[in-house]
């Protein structure tokens, strides 16, 4: 029981773990170039693991920003955590609550998408097989943030070697295959039509939350429609 847990999160983890090592990589010489030390950067890895909002972080710290508009920037970015929470609730009904507490810690986008793409396949959730998807896929941020600290002065265009893309070609890879009906199609579709048209209206980061809370209310009214019917 145990050791299928375990390797059904290893399975789940490892593709978020290759995929996290460039983008670590491309934090860690982020970081480094705008005056972090390489320990601090790791630790940043280490102890916050907030992907979007490290990137956030280090920018602003770069750009002489204050820690009160780092923290106001990463909360509104951060927001999308509060529907990503509530979409857990089922699939983790069954787990000890101080589990849920602990665990919750690791859920960045590509970790919460793999944990409800595992839910819906039907397969059992368990505290071992959240744990082993999570810490397989930060040690491949750690190690990505490790390598591009230790080595950000070697690299001065990290867009020249594509690592600013990684970041939305985990995500495409991680929706794809949860779009199996024509409901989660239109939201999706839905999504990404209205965060790019907020984003153009000047919304900035409330884009992303404005667009997922629309196309999320659509979805549930979509599908209360084809229950009744």
């Amino acid at each position: 029981m145990r050791n299928a847990s375990f390797y059904a999160g290893l399975k789940l983890g490892l593709p978020i773990m290759i995929g996290y090592i460039p983008l670590g990589f491309a934090f860690g010489v982020l970081a480094v170039k705008n005056g972090m030390d390489a320990f601090w950067a790791v630790m940043l890895s280490v102890f916050v693991f907030a992907g979007a909002g490290q990137f956030i972080a280090v920018s602003m710290l770069g750009a002489g920003a204050s820690f009160l508009s780092i923290g106001a920037a990463n909360f509104l970015v951060n927001l999308r955590h509060v529907l990503m929470s509530a979409a857990l609730v089922l699939p983790w009904k069954h787990l000890p609550f101080s589990w849920k507490i602990f665990l919750s810690y690791f859920q960045t986008d590509e970790i919460f998408a793999a944990n409800i793409s595992y839910h819906k396949s039907g397969g059992e959730v368990t505290v071992t097989q959240v744990l082993t998807l999570a810490l397989v896929a930060q040690s491949g941020w750690i190690l990505g943030t490790f390598l591009g600290a230790v080595s950000g002065g070697l690299i001065s265009n990290v867009e020249a070697l594509g690592l600013d893309f990684a970041l939305p070609a985990m995500f495409t890879a991680l929706l794809v295959p949860l779009l199996v009906d024509r409901i989660q199609i239109i939201v999706c579709l839905t999504g990404a039509v209205l965060s790019l048209c907020f984003m153009e209206a000047g919304f900035d980061r409330w884009s992303i939350i404005f667009a997922t809370l629309l196309s999320a209310s659509l979805g549930l009214y979509l599908s209360l429609q084809k229950e009744k019917n």
